[in-house]
Parts: C-alpha cells; structure tokens; sequence
C-alpha cells in the first residue's frame, strides 16, 4: 500500500510539480475514478466525456463542476454520499487496470500473498467525517486506511512548517466532533512524538478548567477555533494567567481575521508570551485535508500537490481563472481512496488566486492559495433596504471591519426582515460586546459611523451585549455563527 510523499514536492521546481501531478491526474481519472466512482462514471458517460482526453489540468474544463446539491441526501436518493465512493470489484479492475499491474497481482497470488485482503484492506471505508450540517443536512466523507496513512503523514508536515519541536506540548481545544479540525489535531498526534491533551473545547472541559489545564502542563502550542482560542485567551487576561510557556496557537474551522490576531498577540505578550507565531490552517471535509499557512498571518496555503490539484475558477461557468486572479476554489483528487471528488467547489472564494513561482515567504514553488478568503455566500446577500434597492454587499467586509475597531470585544451581524414579512425591507442589525472600560453609548456610535463609512448602510447597532453574554449566543464553543441571515424567504 504504497503512497506519494508530500516531503518530496517541496523542493521542486513549479514545472515540476504541475507535471508530476498531470501524470497523476491522467492515471487516477482512467484508472480509478471513472471505472470505480458510480457518480462521476454516471457523468463522464451522459456528458460524452472520454477519460482518457483529460491530460492536463486545462482539460479539467471539460468536467462540470460538482456542487454540495449534487452530493447532499435527497427523498429519492438519501444515502447519495456513497456514489462518491471508490467501489472496485473484480470485473472492473480486469477491465481498467493496466496489464503490467494485473500481472504483478498474478505473481504475488503465485507466491501466497492474499491480493484480495489487499485490495480490501486500500479500498474499505473504515473511518468517516461528516461536514457541519450548515446546509441542513449532514454528508458523509469516508476515508480508508489508504488515505489515514498518506494524510496522517500530510497532516505532521505541519509540524516542520510552523517549527514545532518534540519537547512541546500541545492543547488542543477543539470541540470532540467528527469533523476535521479536531481530527487534524489527532492525527498529528498519532503519528509524532509531540505530546498532546485534548479537552474537548469549551462545551466538555470549562474554559476555566483549560486554563487550569494550559497552567499545570505548560502549554507551548494551542490549536482550536479562532473564535474559541480568542475567548480562552480573554478568560486568561480576565484572570491574570501566565501565558509565558506559549509559543505557537494554530487556528482553524472557521475565518481569523487581521483583527482578531492582533488581539491575540495583544493579550498573549500582556501575559508573558513572547515571539508567538499564529497560524491558520485552511481545511475542509469536502477535501478531507487541510493545508497550513507557510507563514504567520501571510493568507498565503501551500496545496498539497500529492493528493489534489486546485483550480481557481469562475463559479458559475467553471473556467478556469488566470494566475492571482480573484475566484472560487474547485478541488479534484489525484490521489486517494474512500470518498474522492473531481472539481468539487468547496464554496470559498480567493481573493488572490492560485499563484506559481517561488513563495516570497518561505521560498518553495509547490502551489500556493492566496487569501483573503470569503465565503462564496456572503458575496451575494442582496439587500432591499429604504435607499438602497437590491444592492449585492459583501458581508466578508465585517470580519477585518469590526474586529479592527477598538472597544469591540464580540461581534455579530444579522439580517432580518422588517415584520418578519418576506416582502418588506431589510435589516442590517449588528451585536457588540463592549471590551472592560468602553462606554456603550460611545461604541454605538462609533460602530454605526464605522459601518456607514465602509458600506454607505446604516445599521442597528446594539452594545447591549455582555462578551459571555454574546459569545454564548454565537454559539462560541463549537462554531461561532458571526453572520446569520435570518430573512425569511417566500
């Protein structure tokens, strides 16, 4: 059961990578996604898509891209998931594998090795994550024992990235779920020396008793939900905790604005940390990986050239974006069993695109994601409001705005319907919780010229808010909700 390292791409040559991955690409579409996927088997035939034309990653294009309805549950479908699993049998491995892998199957048979146990043990579904349900529903990613090796070495590769040492010790405050965050965490720990505690976040171990944690182990690394680790780090502050032993928080699950790292790093050197490197991870289930900045707070993520290619697209036509260019992020596996995917389009937009080239960072030309990073949901809110009539705004545009304000120690917008009438006018309404020694009238005012300023709207701003008070709302301890649109539809 061999897999590709990651290790090796990282001292390639752009040209390199792309041609080791277009070799890859051409192998694993012919060889294992159109003979052992029922769904994209089902597509490449009524598209009249010929496997073997996709060579390059230009020739993705001709593949439609695959969206979360094609593989969300339905009345008449709802195990669809499974569709997107890999599922050999021995008709279709005679049929579609190449005759010098067949005959090397023959001669291990010859000499007593169980080939039917292999090929059970690299393709068996033994592990499942589920995505969070944002949708209404939630869908199953499988994963065999193939894909817990090859990413379980992906994932310790973090660990040289951001300069992790083996006397560390690392606390993780992600929340117990079957969702990747915390199984990232896990599977670093499984395979390094690194020693961990997990606590289950704040809905299983109290953020006081964390801290008690954080205290008694001397915590050098941090790993959890911004949100969550921003709250857990203002408990310390609240409560003059030590926090001299960090020395690195890697954040992930959710969006860490510019703002919100500031405060950290704010908080963290008030409490005795020095030089603390934070770092987001960008990960989703649809991916089943997730890929670290190579450098504190440069929005800039290295793909992992091994098991996908990335493509920069238009989403809605699916063609394919030039380099730096602003657009929405489509992934295919090249590698990998279980559940596989092939221009699956996460949802996130790239406002720097896909770029090439040596990384002014850290020097490497593996591929590289550039943020700021937006949900592809939040560019389209179009808004009826008394002045401003079907205006599309970016509602991104509140995650580096509020948190750069002083005195906003929590935020939350919402959308809301005038009446709750569908038809009325809508409302721009924004929750803050004030910071200790700010008055609430002063912020009021302050966030309400703020977001006029930036977006030419005039919202509700309510400072009524205590920070527990709001965190609690938001929902903090496993994902905070920051923006909730609660307009009712027709």
């Amino acid at each position: 059961m061999l897999y590709d390292r990651l290790q090796r791409y990282f001292s390639m040559s752009s040209e390199e990578v792309i041609r080791n991955q277009e070799d890859k690409l051409r192998d694993f579409i012919q060889h294992q996604l159109y003979p052992f996927s029922p769904y994209y088997r089902r597509l490449f035939d009524d598209k009249g898509i010929d496997p073997r034309s996709i060579r390059r990653i230009k020739d993705l294009e001709l593949v439609p891209l695959t969206r979360k309805e094609d593989i969300m549950p339905s009345p008449e479908n709802p195990k669809r998931y499974k569709d997107f699993i890999l599922q050999p049998d021995p008709e279709k491995i005679k049929r579609h594998w190449p005759k010098s892998v067949l005959a090397g199957m023959r001669l291990k048979e010859l000499v007593g090795i169980d080939v039917k146990k292999e090929i059970r043990e690299e393709y068996y579904p033994s592990f499942m994550i589920a995505t969070s349900g944002t949708t209404g529903n939630n869908v199953p990613f499988m994963y065999t024992r193939k894909d817990i090796l090859q990413l379980s070495e992906n994932y310790a590769y973090t660990r040289e990235l951001t300069g992790m040492k083996d006397e560390y010790v690392l606390l993780n405050v992600f929340p117990f779920a079957p969702h990747l965050a915390f199984i990232f965490a896990y599977w670093v720990n499984i395979v390094s020396s690194i020693r961990m505690f997990h606590t289950g976040g704040g809905s299983i171990t109290s953020t006081d008793k964390t801290l008690d944690v954080l205290r008694a182990v001397d915590a050098n690394i941090l790993v959890g939900i911004p949100s969550y680790v921003y709250h857990l780090l203002r408990k310390a502050q609240e409560k003059g905790t030590d926090l001299s032993s960090i020395k690195l928080i890697g954040t992930a699950g959710e969006k860490l604005s510019r703002g919100a790292r500031e405060r950290m790093l704010d908080i963290l050197k008030e409490r005795g940390a020095r030089d603390v490197g934070i770092f987001d991870l960008y990960g989703t289930t649809e991916m089943r990986d997730a890929y670290c900045e190579c450098a504190p707070g440069s929005g800039t993520y290295h793909i992992h050239p091994n098991i996908h290619i990335a493509e920069i697209v238009d989403p809605q036509t699916g063609e394919q974006k030039a380099e730096g260019e602003a657009g929405a992020l489509a992934i295919t596996n090249i590698d990998g069993r279980g559940t596989v995917v092939c221009r699956y389009l996460i949802g996130d937009i790239f406002e720097g695109g896909l770029k090439y080239g040596k990384c002014p960072h850290c020097g490497c030309s593996v591929p590289r994601l550039v943020g700021p990073i937006g949900r592809m949901r939040d560019y389209s809110s179009k808004l009826e409001m008394a002045k401003l009539k079907g205006t599309l705004l970016n509602l991104n545009v509140f995650h580096e705005l509020l948190p750069g304000i002083d005195g906003v120690d929590e935020w939350q917008v919402i959308l809301e319907k005038k009446n709750d009438d569908p038809h009325d006018l809508d409302i721009l309404r924004i929750n803050i919780a004030p910071a200790p020694g700010y008055d609430a009238a002063d912020l009021k005012r302050v966030v309400g010229d703020a977001v006029n300023d930036a977006i030419e709207i005039k919202a509700l701003v309510d400072t009524s808010f205590t920070s527990d008070q709001l965190f609690e709302a938001m929902g903090g301890k496993l994902k905070t909700k920051r923006i909730l649109d609660r307009r009712p539809r027709d």
